[in-house]
């Protein structure tokens, strides 16, 4: 897996948790600009039951932002490369 290197909230590191780090790292992903929440947890290996509030706070901190995809699912992707 190749992930990109050059993101805003590498140089923040200490500003986030272990598990807000995970997320992060997983929507740094260079193949995928966006995933689903059941892809997120798999990656990470968060608990399922807890990756909707590390998302959540993600998104508070304006990291992390959710969209609709084409078949209507949730997905989630990093604000930095979405926009």
């Amino acid at each position: 897996m190749a992930y990109l290197s050059e993101c805003k909230w590498q140089k923040e590191l200490p500003e986030y948790t272990e598990d807000q780090r995970k997320v992060l790292l997983a929507l740094s992903h260079d193949r995928y600009r966006w995933r689903t929440k059941e892809r997120v947890a798999k990656t990470t290996g968060i608990d399922p039951d807890r990756i909707d509030e590390v998302l959540s706070q993600l998104i508070s901190k304006g990291k992390v932002r959710a969209s609709l995809s084409k078949n209507k699912n949730v997905i989630f992707g990093l604000r930095e490369r979405i926009g």
